[in-house]
């Protein structure tokens, strides 16, 4: 196997690794070490780029922890949660409690923590995608996909998945940079990043839509030209070092559960 195929087949593993330890792990203190890995990872190779992953990713965190703190889905299902300030308490507006079936609205710990925990899981995938994707080999990770006996299409989804994520990024900044030359006029602060998130989630829809088109059009494509490589262009012990941390973090995780 040539540099380009181990390169490929550890990037896949590292994405692998990381979307199984962000699907499986609720723990936020394995969370957040998992992502503070694969922030150090992605400023070190890629600094001035990360840079505005990070600017990106405060954002999220802003909006996952605002939206859950408000709406933490336990509040209404009636789990027992710790209030830390109410918004709008029960029988003070009759439409909130028609809304919220008479629980009101508040701001729990619970909710702050799930948001935490929410906007961890993205991030680490996030990050993650940003870092490998691009060295990430669709034709190698076919093959390792149907060396296991599984289907091309779930194969394709994975790639495609792991490709578009840092798309998004890119997406995002060129949104940001354009409404910063074109400095829209009558448009609120507090409104300007629920413009922002409208703009992208339209292009992010005309992307997906696009690229189906594209699939149902020509089919499974054979990858004979692949997408821009990463810089890393040599295979290097840090990546697999690296995959050891993030398996190491999956173990850790079964263990907190006894």
């Amino acid at each position: 196997m040539n540099h380009k195929n181990y390169q490929s087949l550890t990037s896949f593993l590292v994405l692998l690794t990381g979307s199984i330890l962000a699907l499986i792990s609720f723990n936020i203190y394995i969370l957040t070490a998992g992502l503070l890995l694969s922030l150090i990872y992605g400023y070190i190779n890629y600094k001035n780029q990360m840079l505005y992953v990070i600017k990106f990713s405060i954002w999220i965190v802003f909006g996952f922890v605002l939206s859950q703190s408000f709406f933490y889905w336990g509040f209404y299902s009636g789990q027992k949660t710790n209030i830390i300030f109410w918004i709008i308490r029960p029988n003070y507006n009759s439409m909130i409690d028609f809304l919220t079936e008479d629980k009101g609205i508040a701001i729990t710990y619970q909710g702050i923590t799930w948001g935490l925990i929410s906007s961890a899981k993205l991030l680490l995938t996030l990050f993650l995608a940003f870092s490998f994707s691009k060295s990430l080999s669709p034709t190698t990770v076919i093959k390792i996909f149907k060396k296991i006996g599984i289907p091309t299409a779930i194969a394709l989804g994975a790639v495609m998945t792991f490709r578009l994520l840092p798309e998004m990024i890119d997406m995002t900044k060129t949104i940001y940079s354009v409404s910063k030359v074109r400095k829209p006029k009558n448009i609120n602060r507090v409104y300007k990043p629920y413009i922002l998130l409208k703009a992208l989630i339209y292009s992010s829809v005309k992307k997906a839509f696009v690229t189906s088109l594209a699939l149902e059009a020509k089919g499974v494509p054979s990858f004979t030209l692949e997408c821009e490589p990463s810089k890393r262009s040599y295979y290097r012990l840090t990546d697999l070092l690296f995959l050891t941390l993030l398996a190491s973090l999956i173990v850790l995780n079964f263990f907190t559960y006894f």
